[in-house]
């Protein structure tokens, strides 16, 4: 059985380096900087009298050498050069040596011989997008260009060096520039890699959340019961054979850890449509009026549905989903608390935003449209779609304030809106070409 990986990319000085050797020590997992190997290679091919341009030159000299990571960094051919690539020269120096396709197939190979033991802890450019395109989590860490500098600013002055915030800003957009647009593994977030925004917390923050997530990802998944797999498996065949039915974005969906999926909500089919429509097992929250009567409470909850009840206790009523999330599974929510058939967004409520703030949960915004016409679907006259976004990072807090809740909530509810509004375009693409 393969190692548990965790791939995580994001630009310079977003704080991917802290947040992966801080998950690494915590978890006792390998911890490799792809792009410290790069750096390494600028740096020997200095030493040897290499040219940074020269593609030849460069794999030739890397198939005679030895590069590997070690408890003080990385090292080549035995010799630890932390202190000797940690300038601003030799990353410059490392963006150009990854422009060479021919290194970076060679340095690819390379790092993913590195999954192997009790697992392992991989930061760069493209980790979750070519190294490791089926690693178990990934993580996007990102912030703003303006904190970026501002960080590589303190860290100049803390060690005597002099700065220029203005220059340091202007590198650190000229390389984004570079490392976007190169031709080789350019820089991107993979459809499902989990956004770790760290322009406004701090190390430590983004330090427990990633941790979270790759603790609960590891976490041996438990066998799916005979009733779910059963109702999943038929649903999607009756999807598939019966109805106009269309799924995009499944790409998007993290394969492990803990996942809530926000859906809008325009009839009583969206539940199983969109549940057996993801590639993983998930958990419902339902009105509890469904579970009043005994034989059908009891069929839906052997569908992992759990109850909820509404007004003032619903925030009790979500311990079921905290329990599941907690756990590293996926609740399947529908933030405006009610179906509505004209398909009219409604005003959302806040659980989806407590929930994923207190079990520090991921949200998936995901939209489906023409389930409120079954009917017209089964004849063909009516397309019936489902598209998943990209997973959303929590709110900073545990514990936000209710303001803060209204906006993130508002957030994933405007997610779900533009995912209709691409849908709404497919659709009447569609309908020109009948």
């Amino acid at each position: 059985m393969r190692s548990f990986v965790l791939a995580i990319d994001g630009p310079a000085g977003a704080g991917k380096s802290t947040t992966a050797r801080g998950v690494a020590e915590r978890l006792g997992l390998l911890h490799v900087d792809s792009g410290a190997m790069y750096r390494a290679v600028a740096w020997l091919a200095g030493e040897r009298g290499i040219s940074l341009e020269d593609e030849p030159a460069l794999v030739e000299m890397l198939g005679r050498t030895k590069i590997e990571p070690g408890p003080d960094g990385v090292r080549v051919d035995g010799i630890p050069l932390e202190d000797r690539i940690r300038t601003a020269e030799a990353g410059e120096a490392a963006s150009r040596v990854a422009l060479h396709p021919r290194v970076r197939m060679r340095l690819v190979k390379l790092q993913r011989s590195f999954a192997r033991g009790p697992g392992l802890v991989m930061e760069g450019r493209d980790i979750g997008t070519v190294v490791f395109p089926d690693a178990d989590l990934k993580l996007f860490v990102s912030a703003s260009a303006m904190a970026r500098a501002e960080r590589r600013y303190l860290e100049l002055l803390g060690k005597g060096q002099a700065a220029d915030r203005e220059a340091i800003v202007a590198l650190i957009r000229d390389r984004d520039r570079r490392d976007t647009e190169r031709e080789a593994s350019p820089l991107l977030r993979a459809p499902d890699a989990i956004l770790l925004d760290t322009t406004s917390i701090s190390a430590s923050e983004a330090v427990a959340l990633a941790s979270r997530w790759a603790e609960l990802a590891r976490r041996r998944q438990r066998r799916i019961g005979p009733v779910y797999a059963f109702g999943a498996g038929f649903t999607q065949i009756f999807a598939k054979t019966c109805l106009d039915f269309h799924v995009e974005g499944l790409d998007r969906i993290p394969r492990k850890g803990p996942l809530i999926v926000a859906c809008n909500h325009i009839s009583f089919w969206d539940p199983p449509l969109v549940g057996s429509s993801i590639p993983r097992e998930m958990h419902f929250i339902a009105k509890a009026e469904l579970f009043h009567n005994p034989l059908f409470g009891a069929l839906i909850r052997s569908y992992n549905s759990i109850p909820i009840q509404r007004g003032a206790q619903a925030r009790a009523g979500l311990r079921g989903a905290e329990e599941v999330l907690s756990s590293g599974g996926a609740v399947l929510i529908f933030p405006e608390g009610t179906r509505n058939k004209s398909g009219t967004q409604m005003p959302p409520r806040a659980g989806v935003g407590r929930l994923s703030a207190v079990t520090r949960s991921p949200v998936t915004p995901a939209c489906i449209t023409g389930s409120n016409q079954i009917r017209r679907s089964m004849l063909r006259q009516m397309p019936i779609r489902i598209t998943f976004g990209s997973p959303v990072m929590p709110p900073a807090s545990e514990h936000p304030e209710r303001g803060e809740v209204r906006a993130f909530v508002q957030r994933i509810m405007d997610t779900i809106a533009a995912l209709r509004v691409e849908q709404e375009e497919k659709t009447r693409g569609s309908d020109r070409r009948r």
